[in-house]
C-alpha cells in the first residue's frame, strides 16, 4: 500500500474518531436543551461525512498512474482539508456563532482555507483517475 493510500486511510479513520467524539457532546447538549448548536451539528456530521469520503479516495489513488508523490500531495491536502474544516466548525461552535457568513470570525477563514486545500487535492486524483482510465 503507497503512502497516499495510508495518509487517506489514517484521516478517514481520525475523521470517524472525531465524528464519534463530537456524537458524544452533541448528544449531552442534546439532553439539556432540545436544540443544538448549529456548528456542533456540523462539527459531528462533518466528520462522518468526510470520514467515508476519505476512505473512498484509496481507490482513486489506487486507479490512479500519477507518481506517488504527487498522489501523496493531494491525499494530505485532501487530510488537511478535513481537519481545517472541523477545526473551522468545532471554532464556530465554541465561540457560539450563529452565521459564520455574517459575523466573518476565525473559523469563517480556516473553512474557507480548508476549500482551497480539497479543491486542490480533488482536482489531482481527478487528473489521476481519468489519466488511469
Amino acid at each position: 500500500m503507497d503512502t497516499a493510500a495510508k495518509i487517506l486511510i489514517v484521516g478517514g479513520v481520525l475523521n470517524l474518531a472525531y465524528g464519534f467524539l463530537t456524537g458524544f457532546v452533541l448528544g449531552n447538549t442534546r439532553m439539556k436543551s432540545p436544540e443544538a448548536p448549529k456548528y456542533l451539528v456540523l462539527a459531528h456530521t462533518g466528520p462522518l461525512i468526510q470520514g467515508p469520503m476519505l476512505l473512498g479516495l484509496v481507490f482513486a489513488v489506487d486507479l490512479s498512474p500519477l507518481a506517488g508523490q504527487i498522489e501523496t500531495l493531494a491525499a494530505s491536502l485532501l487530510v488537511a482539508s478535513s481537519a481545517f474544516l472541523h477545526a473551522g466548525n468545532t471554532l464556530h461552535w465554541l465561540q457560539g456563532v450563529r452565521d459564520a457568513f455574517a459575523e466573518r470570525p476565525p473559523g469563517f477563514f480556516l473553512v474557507g482555507f480548508s476549500t482551497i486545500l480539497a479543491v486542490a487535492g480533488l482536482a489531482i486524483l481527478v487528473v489521476g483517475v481519468f489519466d488511469g482510465l
